[in-house]
């Protein structure tokens, strides 16, 4: 069994890698820490509160990676191989009964407990067969009750066995969590395989699996120096729709997205349209895993052909070139891991044979007969993925995270000293340089500048965006009808047709990505001369102690990932059921109308999706952020401006301490700032690991 003090990792003798970027990462939030463990003793009352946020955030650091891919494609197993625990996740799981399972290495587990499965609750359990949810809400805009009742009827049959297997204890769980100290492969498997009954008729071999909604696993593994959620996902070729918004959910929250494909089929229609879809996330988060070529006949041969492949088809369908793609088989990493090979099939062994001698003769190397020796050459391909997501994690997670707070702690440390100094000299600074009265109004000013800007920023981004997504449709719609007409008048059938939805996709995300990238560029100017301002009125205020320090402002998430743009369409659902009802009709007008009407109401929703719950929403959590920022730095720049004796001043010094203890403490957020300058990125190249291993 595994528990939370488990070192759940085996030896990695055989096929060890480090994760070199990672660890400097992690040096730099160790210091991070430290530092700001001082500063909650150091910096000023009114800092506190901000200091214990980032204390807080500091603990719950941790890079998200999800694997995603059509059934079958080895993402469990990839998983297992991942962090080295081969069968630990069930890899036989049917795709309407999985669900995502979620590995969290080194991070805090929730009472002590490292195993935690969550029910669907009543509402989620009933909307898989009402007009509620999202099955229906699809039939309702397509027309197409018939095939929706179809699969409303193999829900009501999974939802019968889940009853009668559970009897009375059905109703119970719904809604609840089952937690335990300790897990083992055999537990998992009740919670997330397939619920058919075993012999007994007790269906322990996935007793549960039917009204699991997610589970999280907690275990401690060294070989990751931060901590890290690995998260398995249902193939994306599952025709149902009811576990769609908590996939959609999650990956709205990865910040590493490792699609798997298949080296019999790499890229395959599904793989396309799912790496359109994943597109809503930024490519640099991308990784193709083509996995299985232990089942390829001449592993060495075909690599070079698919990855050939698979490049051209990039570039014919306009998609980045520059994502990484690693080839591997995740069965040979858990034989690596294990030691025991025997376990794979002749194929796959011989196979294994092959790569290796290959890749002996490619670096004109002697071959060394074992699997010891075979493993180092990273046959499996798990070493270089990981060595990947290493430098994308440094990259474009720890040290974004690691640079905004050691920005903030600078900002706090800057301000706290500002009034332990002002307290120090026991004079009225702003006496000879600025009245209160003066103060107020420029403040005012700034205020009313940032306002300003702000909400014609908010505006345009809003305007502009709408205009866009609307002309990506009607483009789309103009494209659709005019093809949907020439078939209707060549005679041709309609069954076989649908319009291309995956443009659409693509086009429309790459008009979100545009407002994201604009928006984000543009409020950074903005916050940035509002801390130029609020930096001229210190120096001010402060006459001689100008240029003390430069004001930082808050650094903004980018708008969050666009899963309204991932979800399935109308017109997604409808592709292959098109033919069906356009068979009903027979007027060429008919035919192009209902598409029409079709793609109209899609475009509503979708915009209106943008409107509502992106652009507004991350204009309001945006401007929290920037009334906060202001909030901090205006009471500052008013208790500076207090006159000496003032009531509020004598009260803020009493509780600074005395004048030497003042000293001290400015004496040491002096050797914070030093601290903090000096916690710099180290960059982390990752062109060397972009192309294929061979």
């Amino acid at each position: 069994m595994v528990t939370p003090a488990t070192v759940h990792s085996h030896r990695r003798a055989r096929n060890g890698f480090e994760l070199s970027k990672s660890k400097d990462a992690k040096l730099a939030i160790e210091q991070l820490v430290r530092v700001s463990d001082k500063m909650e003793k150091m910096v000023v009352p009114g800092a506190l509160d901000r200091t214990l946020a980032i204390q807080k955030r500091l603990s719950k650091f941790e890079t998200r990676i999800s694997l995603v891919g059509q059934v079958k494609a080895g993402k469990t197993a990839l998983a297992n191989a991942m962090i080295g625990q081969p069968g630990l996740l069930p890899s036989d799981i049917n795709p309407w009964t999985s669900v995502i399972t979620s590995l969290h290495m080194n991070t805090a587990q929730p009472a002590g407990k490292s195993a935690v499965f969550q029910f669907f609750n009543k509402d989620e359990w009933s909307e898989m067969t009402t007009m509620g949810g999202r099955l229906g809400e699809l039939a309702a805009r397509t027309n197409f009750e018939d095939e929706a009742e179809e699969m409303r009827e193999q829900v009501r049959e999974l939802q019968g066995r889940a009853k009668q297997r559970l009897g009375v204890n059905f109703k119970l769980l719904l809604g609840n969590t089952h937690s335990f100290g300790e897990f083992d492969h055999g537990l998992v498997k009740r919670y997330v395989c397939l619920g058919d009954d075993d012999e007994t008729g007790s269906g322990s071999n996935g007793r549960f699996a039917d009204l699991t909604k997610s589970a999280d696993l907690y275990f401690d593994n060294p070989q990751f120096p931060l901590p890290v959620v690995i998260r398995d996902t249902p193939g994306v070729n599952d025709p149902f729709l009811v576990r769609e918004a908590v996939t959609l959910n999650n990956l709205a929250e990865t910040d590493i997205c490792v699609i798997c494909l298949s080296a019999h089929q790499a890229l395959s229609t599904v793989d396309i349209g799912l790496i359109n879809i994943i597109m809503g996330l930024q490519h640099e988060q991308i990784i193709l895993f083509v996995n299985r070529i232990d089942e390829l006949e001449d592993p060495h041969r075909q690599i070079n052909e698919i990855d050939s492949y698979i490049r051209r088809t990039l570039e014919t369908q306009k998609l980045p070139q520059d994502i990484p793609i690693v080839f591997g088989s995740a069965k040979w990493g858990q034989a690596e891991i294990s030691g025991d090979f025997d376990t794979l099939s002749d194929q796959s062994r011989t196979a294994y044979q092959s790569l290796q001698d290959a890749r002996a003769i490619e670096h004109n190397v002697p071959r060394i007969s074992g699997a010891a020796s075979a493993a180092e050459a990273d046959l499996s391909g798990i070493t270089h993925l990981m060595q990947v997501i290493d430098a994308k994690s440094a990259n474009d997670v720890s040290w974004p995270f690691i640079e905004k707070l050691r920005d903030e702690c600078l900002d706090l440390v800057n301000q706290s000293t500002l009034l332990l100094r002002d307290a120090v000299k026991n004079q009225d600074a702003a006496d000879a340089a600025m009245s209160a009265s003066d103060l107020s109004a420029r403040i005012a000013r700034i205020i009313s500048k940032l306002n300003d800007d702000y909400d014609a920023l908010t505006k345009s981004s809003l305007r502009m965006t709408t205009y866009a997504m609307s002309d990506v449709y009607r483009s789309f719609i103009l494209n659709g009808k005019r093809d949907l007409e020439k078939l209707v008048d060549k005679g041709e059938g309609l069954k076989q047709w649908s319009p291309e939805t995956e443009t659409l996709r693509r086009d429309l995300i790459s008009a979100y990505n545009n407002f994201s990238n604009k928006c984000t560029a543009q409020l950074s100017e903005i916050m940035q001369e509002t801390a130029d301002s609020i930096a001229g009125l210190y120096a001010d205020v402060l006459g001689n102690e100008s240029g003390l320090f430069p004001v930082v402002g808050p650094t903004f998430s980018r708008p969050k990932t666009p899963v309204f743009l991932m979800k399935t369409m109308t017109i997604d659902l409808s592709t292959g059921w098109l033919g069906r009802m356009f068979s009903k009709q027979r007027k060429k007008a008919t035919y192009v109308a209902n598409f029409e009407k079709l793609a109209t109401e899609e475009m509503a929703a979708t915009i209106q999706d943008l409107q509502q719950d992106y652009i507004k929403e991350f204009a309001t959590q945006t401007r929290v952020q920037l009334q906060e920022f202001m909030d901090e730095h205006i009471k500052t720049l008013r208790n500076l401006a207090l006159p000496s004796d003032a009531p509020e001043v004598t009260q803020m010094r009493q509780s600074f301490g005395l004048e030497k203890e003042v000293t001290q403490r400015i004496a040491v957020l002096d050797e914070i700032r030093d601290t903090l300058n000096n916690v710099k990125r180290h960059d982390c190249d990752i062109s060397h690991l972009k192309v294929t291993a061979k």
